[in-house]
């Protein structure tokens, strides 16, 4: 693998057009509702909202619609979350502004004006304000019987809840060419990338001052959203999606072959997974030390994997690792138990993990003559096995990029024990990998499918791992997924040499994990638009 030098000068890009509507996606719809009302639940109202089936990140903006089954279900949740609140006097009084009139009409006016700005995460136009004064003083006649204050919140509160204005996020001012967005828009628009949800007072409060304005302040309000409990629900969302954590919940084995997994190893796999990556981005670390850093976090359910002696508990211990033996995220219990095949490990799918998930290469799909593995030889290793079954039905893509990735794990059995023989014969966990590498200072400003190939030869997963922390490749998929992420969209052509300039920095050592996510929301992209050409 070469090291190339690389300009380390941002790009001044052309801006691109970008969603001006966004749909909340499930969870921010399930977040927004529980701020905005000051529930500390939705009970049944929460099983009963249609979730999103992606494929991708779940704030999609082209993949989040309203179908006509969520229009009803979202119908029937709004009218049963005001039923809740408004027969709930405590929740009811949550709801109404502080130091609000007494008198029928101001004190429904104030509350319109009031829950309005929050539920729309924006002030009211005049129009809209009366619009929802006039309906309010309509509920008494729907809701006979009904305190008629408590009526028209309630009504409100249906209408709230079903207007697009709650249920998108928008960016709808007016201009042409370059356009900066609103303080109320950058205060949404960062709150959901960050945290799921709306913005919080604070957050309201520096865009109601016009506090928004520039990079610097936006920055602070970032780090701010960062640090609390809601900013680290988010980063946890971002990588239980890019690790594909939820899929640990299925994880069994056989506990005649393997006495040491527990049923409790799952969910502790996925917490372990969690905690290491608010450690990277809490330590100031970046794509390197991913890959490389020797520290898990075990508790009772994962130190017999990690083969630790002592005492442990329900909760987890920060413990470094034998660096011989183990390095970063690749070599930690969850994923190497994430894929197994009978009681070994499945190398295949762990090779097509990191083609995936760590290095953005997308293989295309199974042979249709593709078939599975055949039952456990005691005769061969795993790798020979699978070497016998894919040498002659899975040339090219098996051969050149599947195998040798997940080879390098041979080392880990099916559980993610240490291991350095399987069925009496030494473990084989040497290969060579093609990273696409740029050739020089230009290559960064291009598709990285098209950079040149850089095989490196490794002896298994400690200089695999080594290698995957120090390649271009990795350092641009993990930019490339924050800028999904957090834009609710794929970059386009143009966007491909700030990506660049980011990932070569990222190689470079010379930016955390915290700080491009910093740098990504404060980008001129991020905080403006343009729109489509007509």
């Amino acid at each position: 693998m070469t090291n190339q030098p690389v300009t380390l000068v941002k790009p001044d890009v052309p801006m691109v057009p970008s969603p001006r509507v966004s749909r909340l996606s499930w969870l921010e719809w399930k977040q927004t509702t529980l701020d905005l009302l000051h529930l500390p639940d939705l009970g049944a109202v929460e099983a009963s909202v249609t979730k999103d089936a992606l494929t991708g990140f779940d704030n999609a903006s082209a993949d989040l619609f309203v179908a006509d089954q969520l229009r009803s279900d979202l119908e029937r949740a709004a009218e049963a979350l005001a039923d809740r609140v408004t027969g709930d006097p405590a929740l009811l009084t949550a709801l109404l502004p502080a130091g609000a009139p007494t008198s029928m009409p101001d004190r429904a006016r104030a509350f319109l004006a009031a829950f309005g700005q929050r539920a729309f995460r924006r002030p009211l136009q005049a129009s809209e304000l009366d619009s929802f004064v006039a309906l309010f003083q309509q509920a008494p006649d729907q809701f006979p019987g009904v305190d008629p204050f408590t009526a028209g919140v309630r009504l409100s509160l249906q209408m709230f809840l079903q207007s697009p204005h709650f249920l998108y996020r928008t960016e709808l001012q007016a201009g042409t060419g370059t356009i900066a967005l609103t303080d109320y828009e950058v205060a949404s628009k960062l709150s959901y990338a960050l945290t799921n949800t709306m913005p919080d007072d604070t957050l309201f409060a520096a865009a109601a001052a016009g506090a928004l304005h520039d990079a610097d302040a936006v920055k602070a309000q970032a780090e701010r959203l960062l640090a609390l409990p809601t900013g680290v629900a988010g980063l946890d969302h971002f990588n239980f999606q890019v690790l594909k954590l939820g899929n640990y919940e299925g994880i069994t084995r056989d506990s005649t072959a393997f006495p040491e997994f527990s049923a409790k190893a799952p969910a502790a796999m996925q917490e372990e997974a969690l905690r290491f990556a608010r450690y990277i981005f809490a330590q100031g670390f970046g794509v390197r030390e991913i890959y490389t850093k020797p520290v898990a976090f075990v508790n009772a359910a994962l130190a017999p994997l990690y083969g630790l002696q002592g005492t442990f508990g329900d909760d987890f211990t920060q413990i470094d690792l034998d660096p011989n033996q183990r390095a970063g995220l690749l070599t930690q219990t969850g994923f190497l138990n994430l894929y197994a095949n009978g009681n070994d490990p499945d190398s295949i799918h762990r090779g097509v993990f990191i083609n995936d998930r760590v290095l953005c290469l997308k293989l295309p799909p199974p042979s249709a003559n593709a078939t599975p593995l055949p039952p456990e030889d005691a005769t061969l290793t795993n790798r020979q096995a699978i070497e016998a079954h894919t040498g002659t039905c899975g040339l090219g893509c098996h051969t050149t990029f599947i195998n040798p990735a997940g080879f390098a794990f041979e080392g880990f059995d099916a559980v993610g024990k240490y291991r350095t023989t399987d069925r009496g014969r030494t473990i084989d966990s040497s290969g060579s990998y093609p990273f696409n590498e740029p050739a020089g200072p230009s290559d960064w400003s291009s598709d990285p499918t098209q950079w040149p190939s850089a095989t490196a030869s490794h002896t298994g997963a400690i200089d695999f791992s080594d290698q995957i922390s120090k390649s271009s490749q990795a350092s641009y998929c993990y930019t490339s997924q924050w800028f999904n992420y957090i834009n609710r969209r794929a970059p386009s052509q143009p966007e491909l040499p700030l990506l660049g300039y980011y990932a070569a920095r990222s190689r470079a050592a010379a930016i955390s994990a915290r700080q491009l996510v910093l740098e990504l929301v404060t980008s001129k992209g991020f905080l403006s638009r343009i729109d489509e050409a007509p």
